[in-house]
Protein backbone atom coordinates (compact mmCIF):
# COMPACT_ATOMS: atom_id res chain seq x y z
CA UNK A 1 0.00 0.00 0.00
CA UNK A 2 0.80 3.64 -0.62
CA UNK A 3 1.67 5.68 2.07
CA UNK A 4 -1.16 7.89 1.44
CA UNK A 5 -3.75 4.80 1.63
CA UNK A 6 -1.70 4.30 4.99
CA UNK A 7 -1.84 7.36 6.72
CA UNK A 8 -6.00 7.37 5.98
CA UNK A 9 -6.14 4.16 7.97
CA UNK A 10 -3.95 4.44 10.64
CA UNK A 11 -6.79 6.93 12.78
CA UNK A 12 -6.11 10.15 11.27
CA UNK A 13 -9.87 11.90 11.14
CA UNK A 14 -12.10 11.29 7.91
CA UNK A 15 -14.67 13.30 7.23
CA UNK A 16 -18.12 11.73 6.58
CA UNK A 17 -19.86 12.01 3.41
CA UNK A 18 -22.93 13.09 1.93
CA UNK A 19 -24.34 9.89 2.01
CA UNK A 20 -23.55 8.80 5.34
CA UNK A 21 -24.57 12.06 6.85
CA UNK A 22 -27.86 11.73 5.44
CA UNK A 23 -27.98 8.03 6.69
CA UNK A 24 -27.43 9.40 10.43
CA UNK A 25 -30.03 12.23 10.33
CA UNK A 26 -32.72 10.00 8.83
CA UNK A 27 -31.86 7.00 11.52
CA UNK A 28 -32.11 9.89 14.11
CA UNK A 29 -35.41 11.15 12.77
CA UNK A 30 -36.95 7.92 12.87
CA UNK A 31 -35.85 7.12 16.51
CA UNK A 32 -37.57 10.86 17.15
CA UNK A 33 -40.77 9.99 15.89
CA UNK A 34 -40.86 6.50 17.61
CA UNK A 35 -40.56 8.55 20.71
CA UNK A 36 -42.86 11.49 20.23
CA UNK A 37 -46.13 9.47 21.16
CA UNK A 38 -44.45 8.11 24.44
CA UNK A 39 -43.47 11.56 25.17
CA UNK A 40 -46.97 13.21 24.40
CA UNK A 41 -48.45 10.88 26.58
CA UNK A 42 -45.89 11.59 29.63
CA UNK A 43 -46.44 14.77 28.96
CA UNK A 44 -49.96 14.55 29.02
CA UNK A 45 -49.96 12.01 32.46
CA UNK A 46 -48.19 14.92 33.85
CA UNK A 47 -50.48 17.65 33.40
CA UNK A 48 -53.71 14.99 34.72
CA UNK A 49 -50.95 14.93 37.76
CA UNK A 50 -51.11 18.50 38.38
CA UNK A 51 -54.63 18.78 37.91
CA UNK A 52 -55.18 15.86 40.39
CA UNK A 53 -52.62 18.33 42.61
CA UNK A 54 -54.70 20.98 42.19
CA UNK A 55 -58.29 19.49 43.06
CA UNK A 56 -56.35 17.81 45.95
CA UNK A 57 -55.37 21.81 47.27
CA UNK A 58 -58.84 22.89 46.51
CA UNK A 59 -60.40 19.99 48.79
CA UNK A 60 -58.63 21.05 51.55
CA UNK A 61 -59.42 24.72 50.97
CA UNK A 62 -62.74 23.37 51.07
CA UNK A 63 -62.46 21.11 54.21
CA UNK A 64 -61.05 24.69 56.27
CA UNK A 65 -64.04 26.33 54.96
CA UNK A 66 -66.10 23.87 56.30
CA UNK A 67 -64.41 24.03 59.62
CA UNK A 68 -64.76 27.24 59.78
CA UNK A 69 -67.18 28.27 62.72
CA UNK A 70 -67.64 31.72 60.95
CA UNK A 71 -69.17 30.02 57.92
CA UNK A 72 -71.39 27.79 60.10
CA UNK A 73 -69.72 24.48 59.21
CA UNK A 74 -71.84 24.69 55.73
CA UNK A 75 -69.90 23.56 52.69
CA UNK A 76 -69.33 26.82 50.63
CA UNK A 77 -72.25 28.07 48.18
CA UNK A 78 -70.50 27.56 44.76
CA UNK A 79 -72.12 25.74 41.91
CA UNK A 80 -71.76 26.72 37.88
CA UNK A 81 -75.19 29.06 37.14
CA UNK A 82 -75.51 27.88 34.15
CA UNK A 83 -76.36 24.56 34.92
CA UNK A 84 -79.81 23.54 36.24
CA UNK A 85 -79.96 24.32 40.13
CA UNK A 86 -83.27 25.31 40.54
CA UNK A 87 -83.83 22.45 43.37
CA UNK A 88 -80.82 24.01 45.49
CA UNK A 89 -81.17 27.48 45.09
CA UNK A 90 -84.96 26.98 46.07
CA UNK A 91 -83.29 24.50 49.13
CA UNK A 92 -80.95 27.31 50.42
CA UNK A 93 -81.11 30.75 51.44
CA UNK A 94 -77.44 31.43 50.48
CA UNK A 95 -76.72 32.98 46.55
CA UNK A 96 -74.01 31.39 44.65
CA UNK A 97 -70.78 32.40 44.81
CA UNK A 98 -67.17 32.05 43.26
CA UNK A 99 -64.65 29.93 43.68
CA UNK A 100 -62.19 32.45 44.56
CA UNK A 101 -64.58 34.61 46.83
CA UNK A 102 -65.47 32.03 49.16
CA UNK A 103 -62.06 29.93 49.26
CA UNK A 104 -59.37 32.72 48.50
CA UNK A 105 -58.51 33.05 52.05
CA UNK A 106 -57.77 28.93 52.32
CA UNK A 107 -55.09 29.73 49.93
CA UNK A 108 -57.03 29.12 46.59
CA UNK A 109 -55.77 31.26 43.84
CA UNK A 110 -56.44 31.39 39.50
CA UNK A 111 -53.56 28.90 39.20
CA UNK A 112 -55.20 26.23 41.31
CA UNK A 113 -58.52 26.96 39.94
CA UNK A 114 -56.95 26.26 36.13
CA UNK A 115 -56.12 22.71 35.01
CA UNK A 116 -52.86 22.66 33.07
CA UNK A 117 -54.62 20.71 29.94
CA UNK A 118 -57.74 23.61 29.67
CA UNK A 119 -56.45 26.23 27.29
CA UNK A 120 -59.60 28.47 28.17
CA UNK A 121 -60.74 28.12 31.66
CA UNK A 122 -63.86 30.30 32.48
CA UNK A 123 -62.74 33.61 34.56
CA UNK A 124 -65.17 32.82 36.83
CA UNK A 125 -64.63 29.01 37.86
CA UNK A 126 -61.93 28.19 36.28
CA UNK A 127 -61.00 24.81 34.93
CA UNK A 128 -64.20 22.76 36.94
CA UNK A 129 -67.87 22.20 36.91
CA UNK A 130 -68.61 22.74 40.43
CA UNK A 131 -71.28 20.46 41.91
CA UNK A 132 -74.53 22.53 43.48
CA UNK A 133 -75.21 19.20 45.33
CA UNK A 134 -72.94 20.54 48.28
CA UNK A 135 -74.19 23.90 48.89
CA UNK A 136 -75.18 25.23 52.50
CA UNK A 137 -74.90 21.93 54.05
CA UNK A 138 -73.38 20.55 57.00
CA UNK A 139 -71.26 17.52 56.34
CA UNK A 140 -73.23 15.37 59.50
CA UNK A 141 -76.48 16.48 57.48
CA UNK A 142 -76.29 16.92 53.87
CA UNK A 143 -79.50 16.42 51.98
CA UNK A 144 -79.54 15.84 48.16
CA UNK A 145 -82.67 18.44 46.78
CA UNK A 146 -84.21 16.41 44.04
CA UNK A 147 -88.01 16.82 42.34
CA UNK A 148 -88.61 14.04 44.42
CA UNK A 149 -87.93 15.20 47.50
CA UNK A 150 -85.03 15.48 49.94
CA UNK A 151 -82.75 12.91 51.69
CA UNK A 152 -80.30 12.15 53.46
CA UNK A 153 -76.44 11.43 52.58
CA UNK A 154 -74.60 9.36 54.31
CA UNK A 155 -71.16 8.66 52.10
CA UNK A 156 -69.48 12.05 51.53
CA UNK A 157 -66.64 10.17 49.64
CA UNK A 158 -69.26 9.32 46.93
CA UNK A 159 -70.51 13.45 46.65
CA UNK A 160 -69.00 15.19 43.72
CA UNK A 161 -67.35 19.05 44.82
CA UNK A 162 -66.01 19.50 41.21
CA UNK A 163 -64.81 17.96 38.23
CA UNK A 164 -62.67 18.68 34.87
CA UNK A 165 -64.96 19.57 32.34
CA UNK A 166 -64.91 17.47 29.02
CA UNK A 167 -62.52 14.54 29.36
CA UNK A 168 -59.07 16.25 29.44
CA UNK A 169 -56.45 13.67 30.45
CA UNK A 170 -55.99 10.98 27.85
CA UNK A 171 -60.16 10.07 28.03
CA UNK A 172 -60.39 10.64 31.74
CA UNK A 173 -61.64 13.03 34.16
CA UNK A 174 -60.10 13.98 37.77
CA UNK A 175 -63.35 14.20 40.34
CA UNK A 176 -63.08 16.09 43.85
CA UNK A 177 -65.04 14.31 46.66
CA UNK A 178 -66.66 15.60 49.43
CA UNK A 179 -64.40 14.50 51.61
CA UNK A 180 -61.67 15.69 49.78
CA UNK A 181 -60.22 12.95 47.91
CA UNK A 182 -59.58 13.19 44.30
CA UNK A 183 -60.62 10.48 41.84
CA UNK A 184 -59.55 9.78 38.24
CA UNK A 185 -62.30 8.38 36.26
CA UNK A 186 -62.61 6.53 32.36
Amino acid sequence: MNNHLMHRFRGAPRAFTLVELLVVVAIIAMLASLLMPAIQSGIQKAKGTKCSGNLRQIGIAVLQYVADPDNGHHYPPIYNTGSNNAEVTAASSDSPLQPLQCLSNYGVTNALLTCPSDSSPDSNYGSYLWSPILQGEQPENVHLYTRGGAFMVNRMASLTICSDKGMPHLGKINVLRADGHVDTKP
